[in-house]
């Protein structure tokens, strides 16, 4: 969890959400993290399933989703949170998501990623080229980039 001018992000894969047990521990958790932002990866949610990523305390929800139950993205954006979104950029295979817009008038860009699991630099240029058209100077990544900066400790 991070704190960047009085707004905190996480991330975390979450390796499925459509148990209605697991998604209750989930949001719980989620909750009690306080956080306003929130990149979630690997969701295993179809598009039409979205109203699975509702609560009481979430204000925003956007999502990413892949034609089977697996992959997938979200960013939730907590109650109260003056967020207005702009642009919101999905891919099919359920790999990224991109939301752009405004916090209390200042631009923002949000980069949720699944990274493969493979040393795919094509991915991270298509993720970067599309970073590059916008003209914003605050972006903000998470994900899983399912990389290791030590094989020895991230065994």
């Amino acid at each position: 969890q991070k704190k960047l001018g009085g707004i905190t992000f996480c991330s975390w894969n979450i390796r499925g959400i459509n148990e209605p047990i697991k998604r209750g521990k989930i949001f719980a958790q989620l909750k009690a993290l306080n956080s306003d932002i929130i990149f979630l990866q690997e969701t295993h949610l179809k598009m039409q399933a979205q109203i699975r990523l509702k609560a009481n305390w979430i204000g925003q929800t956007y999502q990413s989703s892949y034609i089977s139950k697996s992959r997938g993205m979200a960013i939730i954006i907590r109650k109260g949170i003056p967020f207005k979104s702009k642009n919101i950029i999905t891919d099919k295979e359920g790999k990224y998501l991109i939301v752009t817009g405004e916090i209390h008038a200042t631009p923002i860009t949000m980069v949720n990623i699944y990274a493969p699991n493979f040393d795919d630099p094509q991915f991270f240029n298509k993720i970067l080229n599309i970073i590059s058209e916008f003209n914003y100077q605050n972006v903000i990544i998470g994900g899983d980039f399912n990389c290791v900066l030590d094989p020895y400790l991230d065994k």
